[in-house]
């Protein structure tokens, strides 16, 4: 029994290893990691010692429906492989990339059994997060790094803040990391004085950093984080007039270049505004592209190859459901969607629970209202980037099954203290003594 627990939680050190050489790209930083493929090793020792050990504490009724349209999504997309455009793209690149994401959802439900470790765990995950913003950020500051740039009219261009040289992420992803993080700041803030600093001094930098991205799809994301907020606060006018207020302050300072980015969102005139127009028309060609191949789609992890061997573009489709149809076909996109909406009736299902279990556990029920919002936001963000395999669609729904067991097992051991507490008190309660 000691030798199973033992693994147990190496395999859940391990976990936190691969978190963080996974969003910190530890493979590039260190060529060495890269060279023997560290992720993949750490993948399979984690798996090598969750099989061993022999646990599995998850309630089937939390993660039953959602487990099985993944194992479906995953399963086709193994077993097309031999009918796609590109196999062997598939299998030294797309398929490995593809198992790296999805295997967050596993392993959370696998491994986060305690609130200790699911408060360890978003703690190493949200720094990581954070690393990522800020590590560009500094380069802007100290060195005038920008690491991308935007066509506007007239051949002009825009500097843009991307992720610093050894991640992976453009303009629009870094902008992503910042609306992941923002919730979970501000639903955290109400844990600690340490977390509430930590909201004060960071939410300034995350949004100085988002207006250097010049995202539009990253203001828009923003701006559905704030209005999920106040809209279910308490305090609407308070919130309300802040944001206004900091919008204000914020457009103030913005330079005439980065004003036209933002308002070409709404203003057809501005210089911005091609490609805003530019960005749906490349969503069609991408659906064009798709329809090459609508059965089995070109294979995973080959959109970018697709659009640039048919699409004349040398970059991966800028939105989800375009991508997932180039890669997986329309089957792949329908496995998609029937995946999401078994998140979505879990959302529902657990959300007249959360009001009865949540006050027991107070961050049991701040990391829930985060996951809610963090979830709205990627939905809308979807349409605007691509994500069939990066991290958020998998891990997302592995912490609200892990979220909602461990309340449910909370709410569980009050009810059954309180009884027995009310069975102790009945027992010793004074007799009232019969008249004589």
């Amino acid at each position: 029994m000691k030798c199973y627990i033992a693994m147990n939680k190496l395999a859940f050190f391990l976990y936190l290893v691969f978190t963080v050489s996974w969003f910190l790209h530890l493979g590039d930083r260190i060529p060495l990691l890269g060279t023997i493929r560290f992720d993949l090793i750490l993948i399979a020792s984690i798996l090598a010692l969750i099989i061993l050990a022999q646990e599995d504490t998850r309630d089937p009724q939390y993660h039953e429906q959602t487990s099985k349209k993944l194992n479906i999504l995953i399963g086709y997309s193994i077993l097309s492989i031999p009918f796609v455009q590109w196999p062997g793209s598939v299998l030294w690149f797309g398929l490995p990339n593809f198992i790296k994401a999805v295997i967050f959802y596993f392993f959370t439900i696998k491994l986060l059994s305690n609130v200790k470790r699911l408060k360890i765990f978003m703690g190493v995950f949200l720094l990581c997060q954070i690393f990522r913003v800020l590590e560009p950020l500094f380069l802007h500051l100290t060195q005038g790094y920008w690491g991308s740039r935007a066509s506007m009219a007239n051949w002009e261009f825009m500097d843009r803040l991307s992720g610093a040289p050894h991640d992976t992420v453009n303009p629009n992803g870094l902008a992503f990391i910042i609306d992941s993080i923002i919730p979970f700041l501000y639903f955290f803030s109400a844990l600690s004085k340490i977390n509430k600093v930590a909201l004060l001094l960071l939410l300034p930098l995350m949004l100085y950093t988002l207006v250097l991205t010049g995202s539009r799809s990253g203001l828009i994301g923003l701006i559905v984080i704030s209005s999920i907020i106040i809209y279910n606060s308490s305090n609407k006018v308070v919130l309300l007039g802040l944001s206004l207020l900091s919008a204000f302050v914020i457009f103030s300072f913005l330079t005439p270049v980065q004003k036209d980015r933002f308002l070409s969102i709404v203003d057809k005139n501005t210089e911005n505004a091609i490609t805003a127009s530019g960005r749906l028309e490349g969503i069609k060609k991408d659906f064009k592209v798709a329809l090459r191949r609508p059965f089995f789609g070109h294979g995973l992890g080959t959109s970018r190859e697709a659009n640039a061997n048919f699409g004349g573009i040398d970059q991966r489709a800028h939105n989800l459901f375009a991508e997932i149809a180039q890669e997986l076909g329309l089957v792949g996109v329908v496995l998609f969607l029937s995946y999401v909406k078994s998140i979505v009736t879990l959302i529902k299902k657990l959300e007249s629970k959360r009001e009865e279990w949540g006050y027991e556990s107070i961050f049991l029920n701040q990391l829930w209202m985060a996951l809610e919002v963090w979830f709205v936001m990627n939905f809308i963000f979807s349409f605007a980037s691509y994500g069939l395999s990066s991290y958020e669609w998998y891990l997302f729904p592995g912490l609200l099954v892990v979220t909602s067991q461990l309340a449910s097992v909370r709410h569980n051991q009050v009810n059954i203290t309180t009884i027995r507490r009310n069975k102790s008190e009945s027992r010793s309660w004074p007799s009232v003594a019969s008249p004589s």
